[in-house]
């Protein structure tokens, strides 16, 4: 059973661009855009780097390393056929200024950096 989770606040994110939050282990990454808000892994399946600190362009974030880029709305690795360097996306809500992420169990941590 999942469960919709608050992450952060509407004010804590820049007007445009990303924040990490680490829940227990899992960093995901919350982005604004004028297409809308999202999360996704904000691990780099290449090298590891923090993808909240990506440039955001046309609804498609860059690592701050090695600018691979990823599609916010569904995670989809875009410079090559790779599935396997696609990220895990999620579903977002708000409540308010509050942002709910559905994750798939309660986390015993939430830290937003």
């Amino acid at each position: 059973m999942s469960h919709f989770v608050p992450l952060a606040t509407m004010p804590d994110l820049p007007q445009q661009g990303g924040r990490l939050v680490v829940v227990d282990d899992q960093w995901i990454g919350l982005f604004k855009t004028d297409e809308g808000l999202f999360a996704i892994d904000a691990m780099c399946p290449h090298a590891g780097a923090n993808l909240a600190k990506g440039g955001i362009c046309d609804g498609v974030v860059s690592c701050p390393v090695h600018l691979w880029r990823f599609r916010l709305s569904d995670g989809k690795y875009l410079d090559a056929d790779a599935e396997r360097f696609n990220v895990k996306t999620y579903v977002v809500r708000t409540d308010d200024d509050q942002i709910l992420v559905e994750l798939p169990a309660v986390p015993s941590t939430v830290r937003l950096i």
